[in-house]
């Protein structure tokens, strides 16, 4: 039976400790596989009493806690198993009576119940090949195309009818979903999922943003171990799985981390830096050993106990910023300290599981190493491409000459982070309209300047992000009850633009000029061919060791006349996509002299392939 420690209580206060989990919790004691009891430990340093209730004890006090440590409770309780529901009701220093559940439960009730669950986990990863290749696994130099899920609404189950005598529709479980979905990312050529928050959650609105169960996969798609399964059949099916983790702010349920011990444990005391405004939540105080503690050992357990191969930092700017207010002045220094501790024990201990921050800052040096004075992310989200691109694509095509720098801008502060371009599931709700509807013309030209977008997308540099519904044209808004609309995909412009979206993520997987050189890309990888503002004209290629692709981009609704093009002498180009499924057979550009020109359709975007001449051999 595991003790808490005098040594165990220093690092956990200090804000060095990185695997509380261990410790802290339900633990089932076990001898030769049989389960004896549970071992029960929390903290509450505010606490006069602590009480272990649950449906063991009819809820009742029959179950005090002794002090184990300084504000550390435990008990154990023998013959007690898995799946018991319990929490502590804990009696604080003023007589109050807080009924919470445990801030590291493995498990929990299915909203709305709030109750922890005791639970024995029996997995055993069968993904050894994966783990020991993704340890020399560099991303910078491979592709990363991104599949954004949120699990509960991807797709759905049809059960019994309801009351009303209308279908009715359920989750899949962890276990039900994973061949379909890995089948689907398989066919479409993605090299990751990335699964939006899958902590507990009271709320389906806040899409798991908003937590009280930090160490509980949620139960509304099944048990922990049916997660370990999803994520080890990905891995043997080739693909990695990225965890949404919010080490920012979690909400105020009365169940939760809030006040827990009826003070302000976690989060600040003072009530400015605490209360989150803009989403009703508290902020966690990062400046406290505690909460640092319990954020590091959160990390390490996904990675450890689950597999995941890369983590996306929700919300960024606000930990580098309190309030999320980014004046020089406003920078929280501790929270800087805190995430640079993240990144180190996470490449130290972790070696290639990839870091990303969602931020939406300019702070400086995001993706630098630590030594180089960065904060150790890989990679970061590009929003102000995203942003840019998306209104360039709304306007009318009559404006969009006096707005060529948000097609443009990107590249020039490409160079100062390693970016990762993200089309999220933030850009398809509360009234932003789906990726579609966001671009300008009537109906048919909406899903052209789409394949034109899309293509510029893949072409550009930068790791790729796609959220769920993008690929085949999803026209409403996501929202997170109800399924994605996968009949769009029975008719034929959906279909069609399904088939082009599967051609361009296999061609992005398999032509390394698009990724080899990503995050060299003003050195090696990229060059600006053709800038023509007044056409909505843009051209460029994208270089490896040993391929050149040339990639046009007439986002004109108008077609372009003997565009001329700036390349090298006596070169060939052989036209390999285009984004409006015009033929593309023996269509080859040939350039005599330093130049060439070219007539491109209106809203179309065409992928050349420098053909590589054969040296004449001479004959004997």
């Amino acid at each position: 039976m595991n003790t808490f420690s005098d040594l165990d209580l220093y690092y956990m206060n200090t804000g060095e400790h990185t695997s509380l989990y261990e410790k802290m919790g339900a633990h089932l004691v076990k001898e030769r596989n049989k389960i004896l009891g549970t071992q029960f430990r929390v903290y509450a340093p505010n606490a006069q009493e602590v009480f272990l209730v649950g449906n063991f004890n009819d809820w009742s006090k029959n179950h005090p806690m002794s002090r184990e440590q300084e504000g550390i409770f435990s008990l154990y309780v023998e013959n007690l198993k898995s799946l018991e529901n319990y929490k502590y009701l804990i009696v604080t220093k003023d007589g109050q009576e807080i009924y919470k559940a445990d801030p590291f439960a493995s498990f929990s009730q299915v909203r709305p119940d709030t109750a922890s669950s005791t639970y024995n986990s029996r997995y055993k990863f069968k993904d050894d090949l994966w783990m020991y290749h993704r340890v020399n696994y560099d991303f910078k130099s491979q592709p990363i195309s991104i599949y954004e899920v949120h699990l509960g609404s991807w797709k759905q189950k049809l059960v019994n009818k309801d009351e009303s005598g209308a279908p009715a529709t359920a989750f899949y479980s962890y276990k039900e979903i994973a061949p379909l979905l890995i089948d689907y990312v398989k066919e479409n050529n993605y090299t990751h999922i990335e699964i939006m928050p899958l902590t507990e959650h009271p709320l389906d609105a806040s899409w798991g943003y908003q937590v009280t169960g930090y160490y509980s996969p949620t139960s509304r798609y099944g048990k922990p171990d049916e997660l370990k399964y999803l994520i080890d059949q990905c891995h043997q099916a080739g693909i990695g799985v990225i965890l949404d983790w919010v080490p920012l702010h979690f909400c105020k349920d009365a169940h939760g981390l809030y006040q827990f011990d009826g003070s302000s444990l976690y989060e600040y005391a003072n009530e400015n830096d605490r209360e989150n405004r803009q989403w009703g939540t508290a902020n966690f105080d990062l400046g406290k050993g505690l909460t640092r503690s319990f954020l590091l050992s959160n990390l390490r357990y996904w990675l450890k106990e689950f597999h995941f191969d890369g983590i996306r930092v929700d919300a960024l700017s606000y930990l580098i910023y309190l309030r999320g207010e980014t004046e020089d002045d406003k920078v929280n220094h501790a929270a800087i300290d805190f995430i640079k501790r993240v990144n180190a024990m996470v490449h130290t201990e972790y070696k290639g599981v990839v870091m990303i921050a969602e931020d939406s800052s300019s702070y400086p040096k995001v993706t630098h190493a630590l030594e180089d004075g960065g904060l150790g992310f890989d990679m970061k989200w590009d929003l102000g491409w995203m942003n840019d691109t998306l209104k360039y694509m709304s306007r009318p095509a009559i404006y969009r000459p006096y707005h060529s720098n948000e097609i443009t801008f990107g590249m020039y502060y490409n160079p100062n982070e390693n970016f990762l371009l993200p089309l999220s599931h933030d850009e398809v709700v509360h009234g932003k309209l789906s990726i579609i509807n966001k671009m300008d013309g009537n109906y048919e030209d909406k899903f052209h300047l789409a394949r034109a977008y899309y293509s510029f997308f893949f072409a550009h540099p930068g790791k790729k992000l796609l959220f769920m519904g993008n690929e085949w044209g999803q026209i409403r808004e996501w929202h997170e009850y109800t399924e994605m609309d996968w009949h769009l995909k029975l008719y034929p412009i959906h279909e069609s633009f399904y088939q082009m979206m599967k051609t361009l993520s296999t061609f992005y997987k398999k032509n390394d000029a698009f990724w080899k050189y990503d995050y060299q890309a003003h050195e090696k990888g990229f060059k600006w061919i053709k800038i023509d503002e007044s056409a909505n004209f843009y051209a460029f290629t994208r270089h490896s060791d040993d391929q050149e692709i040339l990639v046009v981009n007439n986002f004109n609704d108008q077609e372009v006349f003997d565009v001329e093009l700036n390349l090298p002498k006596d070169s060939e180009y052989r036209l390999v996509f285009s984004s409006n499924a015009i033929p593309i057979n023996a269509f080859t550009l040939s350039v005599k002299d330093a130049g060439v020109k070219l007539t491109v359709p209106r809203l179309t975007s065409y992928y050349f392939q420098k053909v590589e001449k054969k040296p004449n051999k001479k004959k004997k």
